[in-house]
């Protein structure tokens, strides 16, 4: 009979342990959920930042274009027209990114938190490699029909070599920014602000968390 009633309370202990346990993953990963989405909040004030800047940029360029046009200068016409475009695209990415996070903010479920969280890593990678791909805008807006005409040589041996470098350099920083190579020093160099610290910080959290749960 002593032994039914020690089993019987050995039974109720362990239940009562596993419930503590249990209890105290779920604090554990309340509490590294909001140390997560507090992680983003420096990167909310910097793609906020970034809009701003670039709503203002495009304002800069749209004066630009309404005093060129229209103008004989096309290739400073289509190199202003060129930045605003990419500029529009790169504040569109920046706005889906506030959007991505204003999910994480408000969501408690880890897995969607992780796929949210992995979504705004790759979307902040590919604003910069959109950004990286427009090199070749800033070597063709000082050509002019007066240089192609007037100055061949100058125009085939120092512009055009020039013009070519940056497009080479765009196009393989374009296709090279990428997640993958997240681990090159090139590409740690590039991205060592403190907005993709705190992306990869909020992540770190996170992987924590399931490491817990599992």
């Amino acid at each position: 009979m002593e032994n039914t009633e020690i089993l019987k309370l050995w039974k109720q202990y362990d239940e009562k342990l596993e419930k503590n346990l249990s209890l105290n993953q779920r604090i554990i990963s309340e509490l590294q959920q909001q140390k997560a989405k507090k992680a983003l909040t420096p990167v909310k004030r910097i793609k906020w930042g970034a809009v701003l800047i670039g709503i203002i940029y495009i304002g800069f360029l749209g004066w630009g274009l309404y005093h060129l046009w229209p103008s004989q200068q096309v290739f400073l016409l289509g190199s202003i027209t060129g930045h605003l475009l990419f500029c529009i695209a790169a504040i569109i990415l920046y706005l889906r990114q506030l959007i991505v996070i204003h999910e994480i903010d408000v969501s408690e479920n880890i897995i969607h938190i992780q796929q949210r969280l992995a979504l705004l890593q790759t979307s902040t990678v590919k604003v910069v490699a959109l950004c990286l791909l427009q090199l070749p805008l800033f070597s063709t807006f000082n050509i002019t029909l007066s240089l192609i005409n007037d100055r061949p040589f100058h125009f085939w041996l120092i512009q055009m070599p020039i013009v070519a470098l940056f497009t080479v350099m765009g196009l393989w920083l374009y296709i090279n920014v990428h997640p993958r190579n997240a681990d090159k020093r090139w590409f740690r160099i590039l991205f060592c602000g403190s907005e993709w610290s705190s992306i990869l910080r909020a992540g770190k959290l996170l992987k924590e968390i399931d490491e817990l749960v599992h």
